[in-house]
C-alpha cells in the first residue's frame, strides 16, 4: 500500500507541478487596439474652366438679283447654343421657342469677339441690346434661302431665323 500511496503522491505532485508550470508559461499578451479616425482621405479637386468658343454668326451672300428684303424686325441680341440670335424679350432667356437665328449679310457687320460687340450699319450693339433691322423671316429647312446660310444649323438648335442686312 505504501507503494500505491507513493505512486499516487508522485502522480499528484506531477499533476500539480504541470499545472503550475503551464500557468507560469502562459504570459498574457496584450493585443494592439485598432483606432479608427474620422479624418477623410485627401481629395484632389480639379476645376477646369470651359474653353470658350468664338460666337458663331450666321451669314449669307446676297446678290443684286435677289432683291431687297423689306420687312422689319426688332429683338434683343443674345447667344443661344453659341450662336448669335434675336429674342423677343429683354429679360427672357433664349429658347428654341422665343429665338430666331440672326443671319446677316456677310458684308453688313463686324464682330469684336473680345468685347462681344456687333457693329451693324456703323453702330455697336452688345449682347442684350435691342436691334431693329430689315429683312425677312424663314424656316429651316423649308425656307427658300436656307441654302445660302453659312452655319451649321444643328449646332444652333433653331429652326427659324431672320435674314437681315
Amino acid at each position: 500500500m505504501s507503494n500505491n500511496l507513493s505512486l499516487f503522491g508522485s502522480v499528484f505532485v506531477a499533476l500539480l507541478l504541470s499545472g503550475c508550470v503551464s500557468q507560469a508559461l502562459e504570459i498574457p499578451v496584450e493585443t494592439p487596439k485598432i483606432v479608427q479616425t474620422d479624418v477623410p482621405e485627401p481629395t484632389l479637386i480639379i476645376k477646369s474652366e470651359p474653353i470658350k468658343q468664338p460666337l458663331q454668326i450666321a451669314t449669307w451672300s446676297p446678290t443684286p438679283l435677289m432683291g431687297r428684303l423689306t420687312a422689319m424686325n426688332a429683338g434683343y441680341l443674345r447667344s443661344y447654343r453659341n450662336c448669335l440670335v434675336l429674342t423677343d424679350g429683354k429679360d427672357s432667356l433664349p429658347t428654341h421657342e422665343n429665338s430666331l437665328l440672326l443671319v446677316l449679310a456677310d458684308t453688313s457687320f463686324s464682330w469684336d469677339e473680345e468685347e462681344q460687340t456687333l457693329v451693324f450699319e456703323g453702330k455697336p450693339y452688345k449682347l442684350g441690346d435691342e436691334l431693329y433691322l430689315g429683312g425677312g423671316s424663314f424656316s429651316y429647312p423649308i425656307g427658300i434661302l436656307t441654302d445660302e446660310v453659312k452655319i451649321n444649323w444643328k449646332e444652333c438648335g433653331l429652326s427659324r431665323g431672320w435674314l437681315g442686312g
